[in-house]
């Protein structure tokens, strides 16, 4: 094969790069790290071709935006054109050097005048295009998770002052961004479109914004051009989630939003709401954005299957996964729309590694040219290519923003080229005073329903701590057991006041429902924000609740069912997924790995002192005494504290283990709680003021909040790492040999 060197002549050394003509795609050659790509002077480039000759559909696009052909002249074996900084156009990193329609040899540039700043250097450069191509970027957020203050320590969030905090992510520097990008590219002419793919909702206070959800005024704000629904959108309920959606829209609410592949059940009337939405258009199954440019993009929006399976309270309401459905959505698109980019806002997820179900729908489906992937959390640094789709995620909590560029022939109706980024959305970012006044704004609006109900603000200190309790993936840690500490030890002291006065003698908090670490940040303070931010999921069946969040439940099992559980969360959590994994507070517990695979793994129990003040119990708030082993043939009932999520997913393990594990949670008479049935399993709902009339439900965050306020309040010395720590006195409730 015949070869050429290419000579970079860089400050004053020869560098030697063996090149491939024409065998190699120079897209794939990397410049040398030495080499520094600042240009602040004219830039030459010089374009040189196999024939000798430009092509007739010679087109020179420089940063995605600048169409620089009417700059090349022809010179000999190709062509050379100079770029001039004072133009407004520099080069700036491999990739941005786009040309369309020709077959090249190679590509160099040098400096005018021959500065030490750099010589020569390779551009990436791509074959294919002509001159229908055109340029057009995309934004994505996804897994926002309603973060309007960012993730991490609330007191600590500056949107107004740069480089003071830790803060990831914010609504005001997520708009800074959208608005940099828009800028940037409309002075280029180019359409700039801005997407969310979806679990927008749950997971901080702005949950409590029910009547005028805050999520939907940042994408009213924001002018996004269509968003999708995730699970935990669902976790509202089907009604709960149209009477969200029906507060919005009163509040000018106005982007699409796509649900391609939700079945309704028109005989049910659960679902009645989201009907009507979609009947009045409101919710559409697919859509068509004519662009500036004369693209026609098409758009889909689609639950995934494994969101699908962690939406327990989204029935009557289901999704249809077949590939056969999906690929006629696109076929509709291109051939009856008219749509040329096939772009799916996909709420099923990919990992890190490339995989999962939205790789799996790229190799199912034909036409979709980007998936604007989420669920997973996954921040892809690079766009995954499966089957001839780009995939992209931009992470959780708005700590990113994607940004693809991509060029689309339209004669040849494919992406010709592309180039995705994460924009990073940090304390670098200045916030819009905009969209930050809007905040600030619900967050008056919350102090003033909060403080009446609860005697706190979203920035009132509960507690302090001096060093961060992390949640771990798949092992015990200190939050995990200080969330399930306060669920027992507060469920308890409720449970003297209330018919059934037994202490509850387990709890048990799934991973999957704690969404926050607890970091002391600049101040040492909890506030309330932070703990409910930790534990913000779910709502109610019963809408007359007046706050969201998961009730607690109370339930019964016998040695056998405990063991059961304990079993799925050490040995079935790394088959299912981390959210799985089952964080305990009442026992420790003797596991041996070997005998996982035959889910044997719990070898034995040991029943810890219950968490009550003497004289009605033995104040083991910390499971360090537990000396009584738990015979796991017995009939005998134990009382445990759950979620209404983790008690609704029970019925996951049995299916999962095969029947080899069976849970059956039970009534204090032992007959089991009929899931089926919301009359049935609402009686088991813990009661958070058993002196007033009917239930005012036990959230799952009020725990953590009474327990912190109460055992470790802000005005002492705060949570101790003595006990919480990694070699605290709380630790090691899971012993191997």
């Amino acid at each position: 094969m015949r070869r050429m060197l290419f000579l970079l002549c860089m400050i004053g050394m020869v560098v030697l790069v063996p090149m491939q003509a024409l065998a190699v795609d120079v897209a794939s050659i990397e410049k040398p790290t030495s080499m520094q790509t600042l240009y602040f002077e004219p830039v030459e480039i010089l374009v040189q071709f196999k024939d000798g000759a430009a092509p007739k559909t010679f087109r020179a696009v420089l940063n995605f935006s600048h169409d620089i052909t009417n700059r090349f002249v022809p010179v000999d074996n190709g062509m050379r054109a100079l770029i001039d900084p004072a133009d407004g156009l520099q080069i700036k990193d491999p990739g941005e050097f786009f040309l369309a329609g020709f077959n090249f040899l190679t590509t160099s540039t040098k400096n005018k005048s021959g500065r030490k700043d750099i010589d020569a250097r390779i551009f990436q450069v791509k074959e294919g295009g002509d001159e229908d191509t055109v340029i057009t970027t995309i934004l994505q957020t996804s897994d926002l998770h309603h973060h309007g203050y960012g993730y991490g320590p609330f007191l600590d969030y500056s949107p107004d002052t740069l480089n003071d905090d830790s803060v990831t992510g914010g609504y005001a520097r997520i708009a800074t961004v959208i608005n940099q990008v828009r800028a940037e590219q409309a002075a280029k002419d180019v359409p700039v479109m801005l997407f969310d793919s979806g679990d927008f909702l749950m997971g901080t206070n702005y949950d409590l914004t029910a009547s005028n959800p805050l999520a939907f005024k940042f994408f009213t704000m924001m002018d996004y051009d269509a968003i999708t629904l995730g699970n935990h959108e669902f976790d509202w309920s089907p009604a709960g989630l149209a009477m969200l959606l029906s507060n919005a829209l009163t509040n000018g609410f106005n982007v699409p939003v796509l649900a391609t592949n939700m079945v309704t059940d028109s005989g049910n009337p659960a679902d009645n709401g989201l009907e009507y939405f979609r009947s009045i258009g409101k919710i559409s199954g697919k859509s068509v954005i004519e662009l500036d440019n004369g693209l026609k993009v098409g758009l889909l929006g689609l639950m995934g299957e494994d969101a699908d399976e962690k939406a327990p309270i989204a029935p009557p309401v289901t999704f249809n996964h077949d590939y056969d459905f999906i690929q006629s959505q696109v076929d509709e698109l291109k051939n009856s729309d008219g749509a040329q980019l096939v772009v799916a806002l996909s709420h099923a997820g990919v990992s890190s590694s490339g995989i999962g179900d939205d790789a799996n729908l790229a190799n199912g489906v034909d036409g979709i040219d980007l998936i604007a992937s989420g669920h997973e959390h996954t921040a892809t640094h690079e766009a995954f290519d499966e089957s001839g789709t780009l995939i992209f995620s931009p992470g959780e909590y708005g700590e990113y923003v994607s940004r693809m560029d991509i060029a689309y022939s339209i004669s040849q109706g494919r992406i010709v080229d592309s180039k995705f980024a994460l924009i990073s959305v940090d304390d670098s970012i200045p916030g819009d005073p905009y969209v930050q006044g809007m905040i600030e704004f619900y967050n008056d609006s919350i102090n003033a329903s909060l403080f009446p109900v609860l005697g706190v603000e979203l920035g009132s200190p509960i507690s302090r701590t001096d060093f961060s309790l992390t949640l771990l993936s798949l092992q015990e840690s200190g939050l995990g057991n200080l969330v399930a500490d306060a669920s027992r030890t507060i469920a308890s002291q409720l449970a003297v006041y209330s018919a059934d006065p037994t202490p509850f003698a387990f709890s048990v908090v799934p991973s999957g429902v704690i969404r926050h670490n607890i970091d002391p940040g600049k101040t040492g303070y909890i506030t309330f924000a932070d703990i409910y931010n930790t534990l913000p999921l779910g709502i109610s069946p019963d809408q007359t609740q007046p706050l969201p969040g998961y009730p607690l439940m109370s339930v019964y099992l016998t040695a056998g069912e405990i063991r059961n559980v304990l079993e799925a969360g050490l040995t079935l959590a790394p088959q299912l997924g981390s959210d799985y994994f089952l964080n305990f507070s009442g026992v420790r517990v003797e596991y041996d790995i070997t005998k996982a695979p035959i889910l044997q793994g719990v070898t034995s129990i040991n029943l810890c002192g219950n968490a009550l003040p003497a004289p009605y119990g033995d104040e083991d708030l910390f499971c360090t005494s537990c000396d009584t082993e738990m015979d796991l043939a017995s009939a005998d009932l134990y009382r445990c504290v759950v979620d209404l999520y983790a008690m609704q997913m029970m019925h996951v393990i049995t299916s999962a283990s095969g029947g080899n594990l069976p849970i059956v949670p039970k009534h204090a008479n032992g007959n089991p709680i009929n899931m089926g049935s919301p009359a049935d399993y609402l009686q088991c709902r813990i009661d958070a003021d058993p002196a007033k009339s009917g239930v005012q439900e036990l959230k799952e965050w009020m725990p953590l909040l009474h327990f912190l306020g109460s055992v470790f309040p802000a005005s002492g010395s705060g949570i101790p790492e003595t006990v919480y720590g990694s070699e605290g006195i709380a630790m090691g409730r899971v012993a191997t040999p």
